[in-house]
């Protein structure tokens, strides 16, 4: 691990680093190739996943179509966090559209060092509080916002997605067609060209 992505994991997780290292030391190195999939639906695998560098999406299957949940990329948490809360197999897959290393620990693992530190304890209240937010903040907005709002917050949120997702996985999360997606694009690219000309 690097001095690098200690310090981006230390946002996410403000812990000292000596003790930061200490946890992300239980961690084991796992090298997934794009296309590989971390999680499939059906499986009972409890592992929390960090990745180092890579990306993944998480999504659901609709009668042969993938509905897609989520993105994540670098320093970002990823796993099955419902199918461990409620001992249930994965409704889900977690799948690389990047090649991808991760950090992988698995949840037995880390009840056990939330019982020995306090400190550990503290890292998963923050991270259950992450997955929370993020849920409720998609929600929110699938409900409220038109699709060219969505869009908008999403690139002002995630700007590095637009370089390394493709449009139509895109248009799936923002659940609209990826024609629709390119006209919001277009619409979006032309007022920030009018912005800029005045």
């Amino acid at each position: 691990m690097t001095a690098a992505f200690i310090k981006h994991i230390s946002k996410t997780l403000p812990l000292p680093e000596s003790d930061l290292v200490s946890f992300l030391s239980k961690f084991k190195t796992v090298h997934l190739k794009k296309g590989e999939h971390f999680i499939k639906e059906g499986q009972l695998k409890k592992e929390l996943g960090l990745i180092v560098k890579g990306c993944m999406l998480c999504y659901y299957n609709k009668d042969g179509e993938e509905v897609i949940d989520e993105f994540s990329l670098d320093h970002e948490f990823i796993t099955d966090y419902f199918g461990y809360l409620v001992n249930a197999p994965a409704e889900k897959n977690v799948k690389c559209i990047e090649d991808t290393e991760l950090l992988v620990l698995p949840f037995e693992s880390l009840k056990s060092e939330f019982s020995n530190n306090p400190d550990y304890e503290k890292i998963g209240r923050i991270m259950a509080e992450g997955l929370f937010i993020n849920s409720h903040q998609k929600l929110k907005s699938l409900m409220l916002d038109d699709a060219e709002t969505r869009y908008l917050k999403l690139i002002a949120k995630r700007p590095d997605l637009l370089q390394r997702v493709p449009q139509y996985l895109i248009a799936s999360y923002l659940n609209v067609k990826p024609e629709t997606l390119s006209r919001i694009r277009s619409k979006a690219s032309s007022k920030r060209f009018l912005d800029v000309g005045q």
